[in-house]
């Protein structure tokens, strides 16, 4: 499936060497990649006459390139595909100029055309007082029916305003006569503006910066808000400078020529949004962590995208969608386990001693994916790489990509190993403390006092003795026996549930009462 959707267009001039047989195998081989050969000519002819010395058997094909990515090294990432190209269709070719062909698109002002015939006629002269106030009420009801389009003629034209009126105007064809009852009112604000109007790749990417620098000073007013001494100071300034380059963003979206209104507009939206991050009224704001990760997803989001965007329907049906059914499929069905697996390894459990809900094993399978986030950091990073042009050997790319996700790998499996050793630690210290143990994905370890209801020794006791007389830390009942963590023994205690009564407790630090 050949790739005909692109953002940007090279202009490459390619040699090859190998005489007509070359030439012929590096057409088929552009056209099989979706580029369009111009022209093709011996070298030192045509447009290179008298700039190339003429080569028995070297060609020169002006090649159009089409590629995804950014404006900026477009020509460098195009001369990099021709070389991979060349590789990889074992041809002598050598990109001798690549120009970018950028055909940014102007952003005409929208208008819709609608009838006069409703709107007042003006009163003769010399007019009392009350006709004028009629005139003008008849006027104002006719501009605010124009304006919700309620007398709309079906008609939308682009242009500036006398353009825009005479296209309105205009006949359908050369037979159709002209429709002189029509006028034009403006679609939006960009017919009303004064400013030179930027173009479309243009604003994108000053609106992106604008944001940018938002963002950037929305997590510097946190950083400032929660730090201390030199380091807070140092943030101030810092958010003061971001704030002042998101302002000359608009200013250069004005074309240089800012106005008060949009200024006025963007500070208060800065200030709003740095309030509403850092805290507004009795809300507290994000924290310095959820802040960094959620930029940080967001840039992990977007990288992610520039990625697969890249990839054919081909590729998604062939590679990614078989991929992705498998490993979030096998995720979803043993990663609800893997956590509570890991926290009862720890207490030195099995998994099958902890009764959790499928709700709560559905949250874990959630937490768990969440955990592994830094390993989508790397595609996210080949993402954004491939999209500035900075990836010049797709091999060399997918070896680094690779190794870093190994490394990514490991550091997302030490942070689920750290957190389930972490829980298990945590619940050890408050049953040897007499504390409340917190709860880890719906295993909610509680005090408990245990009373046999048969003679102490007749009960079958797994892992220790029970002493009745003290409370136990019980992590419920699986499996039909009760599981509790004796603080003697720094282990599991297991015994029958059918033969004992479990009493929870609030004060850890009391003797049981006897059995009655």
């Amino acid at each position: 499936m050949l790739r005909r959707r692109f953002d940007r267009r090279v202009l490459a001039l390619v040699e090859v060497r190998g005489g007509e047989r070359g030439r012929d195998d590096a057409k088929s081989a552009c056209e099989a990649r979706g580029w369009r050969v111009v022209d093709a000519y011996e070298r030192g002819t045509g447009a290179t006459a008298g700039v190339l010395t003429p080569e028995p058997g070297a060609w020169l094909l002006s090649v159009e390139i089409g590629l995804y990515g950014a404006v900026r090294r477009a020509e460098r990432g195009a001369a990099w595909r021709v070389q991979r190209l060349a590789r990889t269709a074992s041809l002598e070719m050598y990109v001798r100029r690549a120009e970018l062909l950028h055909a940014d698109r102007e952003l005409l002002p929208v208008w819709h055309a609608h009838t006069t015939a409703h709107r007042p006629a003006p009163p003769p002269r010399p007019a009392a007082r009350a006709e004028v106030w009629a005139y003008r009420l008849a006027r104002l009801r006719a501009r605010e029916l124009e304006r919700w389009g309620r007398r709309d003629a079906g008609v939308l034209t682009t242009g500036t305003p006398s353009e825009a009126r005479r296209l309105a105007r205009a006949p359908r064809d050369a037979q159709s006569p002209g429709r002189a009852g029509l006028d034009v009112s403006a679609y939006d604000g960009r017919a009303r503006t004064r400013t030179v109007p930027r173009r479309e790749d243009d604003l994108n990417g000053r609106l992106v910066a604008l944001l940018l620098w938002l963002v950037v000073t929305a997590l510097l007013a946190v950083v400032a808000r929660d730090g201390t001494g030199a380091g807070r100071a140092v943030a101030v300034v810092l958010a003061v400078a971001a704030s002042g380059l998101a302002l000359r963003s608009v200013v250069r979206i004005e074309g240089g020529q800012p106005r008060p209104a949009p200024l006025l507009g963007v500070a208060v939206f800065a200030s709003a949004f740095v309030a509403a991050v850092t805290g507004l009224g009795e809300s507290p704001g994000l924290t310095r962590g959820q802040m960094f990760v959620t930029v940080a997803a967001v840039g992990i989001g977007s990288g992610l995208w520039l990625l697969v965007r890249q990839w054919t329907w081909g590729e998604w049906l062939t590679v990614a969608v078989p991929v992705l059914a498998t490993v979030v499929g096998s995720a979803l069905l043993a990663a609800g386990s893997v956590k509570h697996a890991l926290y009862a390894d720890e207490l030195g459990l099995s998994p099958g001693d902890l009764d959790v809900p499928g709700t709560w094993q559905s949250i874990a399978a959630v937490a768990l994916l969440w955990d592994l986030y830094p390993i989508l950091l790397v595609p996210a990073a080949y993402g954004f790489a491939k999209h500035f042009h900075y990836v010049r050997s797709e091999l060399v790319g997918t070896v680094v990509t690779f190794v870093m996700l190994a490394g990514f790998v490991a550091t997302a499996v030490g942070l689920v190993l750290e957190s389930a050793d972490r829980a298990a630690r945590d619940t050890i210290a408050a049953a040897e403390q007499r504390t409340q143990p917190p709860a880890y994905f719906g295993v909610t370890p509680e005090w408990t006092c245990v009373q046999p209801v048969v003679p102490v020794g007749e009960l079958p006791v797994q892992g220790g003795v029970l002493r009745p007389q003290r409370p136990y830390v019980s992590f419920g009942v699986a499996g039909g026996d009760v599981v509790l963590w004796d603080t003697a023994t720094d282990g599991p205690l297991k015994l029958p549930a059918d033969r004992v009564r479990l009493v929870p407790v609030d004060t850890p630090r009391a003797p049981c009462p006897a059995s009655p």
